[in-house]
């Protein structure tokens, strides 16, 4: 393979995070493998080749598995259940390191083309459960502050697919939420003594619009096939669930900004009309920014709320403190910051929303 110049800090840096991807905790493949990139300097050196602030796990087995999804057969894919079917048994992830390590030696300049052009993107249908939560949990002080509808932005769009949000259908508690018709039925397990707001009871909506990087053009084969290949091999329903929201969103797609959240912001704070509400949503996204310029994201998202209440939904970090009994089962807080600035959790969910934990209203 052909070497890259780079830092030792960077390859440090890279190197720590295969050697405990946490991140996987459906995908025994990904784990077993990460073990075999962290030892092999070549494929370290291919993992740090992506834009700066992609998290080199999810780019580089992204970029591994579309080639085995869209590209020629090759040994490799037979450890992968995404590639083999799900009526087929994968050979055992435990022995797919020398395979990989070959794979990436034939298909060297192809994997180095996908990390250096692509980027980790929202491929989680599931995650517009956390945005529907939100709204419905500020409904009524969004109410109390303005009669006025919704300006909803999401910032790291993707394909837009959280911002089409009102075209599925929800399960949460024993009860069913939305349009129960749709192809696309979200269901989490629900967990938490706090009260569960009415999903169905949301603010109405003046516009949505997204804002990425690099926007997923829903209608064209290649950039679904790149959403496709980041869900990882083992998660067969949630590759399914992914289609069918393609094909809901396909129909109507949502606007979406191509640009650096920072540079965007500023330009579409002045285009919302003065003193209408407006709903910031962010998923995942926040991780992906270089620290070097993550107060200028906070600022630029901030900047939303200069001409109008701004209401700040995220599903980032973990809560600090916990403020759950047993905080054993991890997760990410789904975070409310209002237009006076203050900030709450509304509940703790798991990484991907396929369970949410209420908390007690304080």
């Amino acid at each position: 393979m052909t070497a890259t110049i780079m830092s030792d800090d960077h390859r440090e840096r890279v190197r720590r995070a295969f050697v405990a991807p946490g991140e996987f905790t459906t995908s025994p493949l990904y784990r077993a493998l990460s073990r075999t990139v962290a030892d092999e300097e070549a494929l370290l050196d291919l993992a740090a080749s992506g834009r700066s602030g992609q998290y080199p796990t999810f780019l580089f087995f992204g970029a591994v598995h579309h080639l085995l999804l869209t590209g020629p057969q090759d040994p490799l894919g037979a450890y992968f259940p995404s590639v083999v079917g799900p009526d087929a048994e994968a050979l055992p992830a435990e022995e797919a390191g020398p395979a990989l390590v070959a794979f990436c030696a034939r298909y060297e300049a192809e994997l180095r083309a996908l990390v250096a052009d692509r980027l980790v993107q929202t491929n989680q249908v599931q995650r517009s459960l956390g945005l529907r939560f939100g709204l419905a949990a500020m409904a009524e002080e969004i109410a109390a502050t303005s009669d006025r509808p919704v300006h909803l932005v999401e910032v790291g769009a993707s394909a837009g697919l959280n911002l089409r949000f009102d075209r599925y259908g929800y399960r949460l508690g024993g009860r069913s939420f939305g349009d129960a018709a749709s192809p696309v039925q979200l269901e989490a397990e629900l967990l938490g003594d706090g009260v569960l707001p009415d999903l169905d009871a949301l603010p109405a909506l003046a516009s949505v619009q997204g804002v990425d990087l690099s926007p997923v053009d829903v209608r064209a084969p290649e950039d679904r096939e790149w959403l496709k290949a980041l869900v990882w091999p083992e998660n067969h329903d949630q590759r399914l669930l992914l289609t069918a929201a393609l094909d809901v969103v396909a129909g109507d797609p949502p606007p979406i900004l191509r640009g650096d959240a920072i540079d965007v912001l500023p330009g579409l704070a002045a285009s919302l009309p003065p003193g209408e509400p407006r709903v910031v949503y962010h998923s995942a996204t926040r991780m992906h920014v270089p620290a070097h310029r993550l107060a200028a994201f906070d600022a630029a998202i901030a900047g939303l709320g200069e001409s109008g209440p701004l209401w700040w939904l995220s599903v980032e970090d973990a809560p600090h403190p916990d403020p759950r009994p047993d905080p054993s089962r991890g997760g990410a807080a789904l975070r409310l910051r209002g237009p006076d600035g203050s900030s709450r959790d509304l509940a703790v969910v798991e990484g991907h929303l396929r369970w949410l934990e209420t908390l007690p209203t304080r």
